[in-house]
């Protein structure tokens, strides 16, 4: 692709861009390899969107390893926190008192073997 194709697709990707029309935009700063664009777009789903994974596609399309690392990071962060939240509710099941229903039958058994049991001692 020569400059002056390249400068279009640009500018039709700002215009789009400033249509909103953000996956009609992206589309041409691919093409473009239009590296600003592409970030701009990246950080509009970042935090704007509060998409983070669509944007990681794009920051590693562009290499931004301080956004990668960051959304990382959040990642990193969110997946430890559901999981001290999960081993507290689990803790919190532990130490709650089952109820556990038995045939009556079965309880005069185990008294009789209890009682049975006491008596050899």
């Amino acid at each position: 692709m020569d400059q002056n194709e390249r400068v279009l697709l640009i500018r039709k990707g700002n215009e789009l861009f400033n249509h909103k029309k953000y996956d009609e935009a992206i589309k041409l700063f691919l093409k473009a390899e239009y590296m600003d664009g592409i970030m701009r777009v990246a950080d509009f789903y970042f935090y704007d969107l509060k998409q983070p994974l669509t944007a990681l596609k794009f920051y590693r399309l562009i290499n931004r390893k301080d956004r990668i690392d960051e959304i990382n990071a959040r990642i990193m962060y969110a997946f430890n926190r559901m999981l001290s939240e999960s081993s507290a509710k689990k803790e919190d099941t532990d130490n709650t008192e089952i109820e556990v229903k038995v045939h009556p039958k079965l309880k005069i058994l185990a008294e009789e073997i209890i009682r049975d049991n006491k008596g050899d001692e």
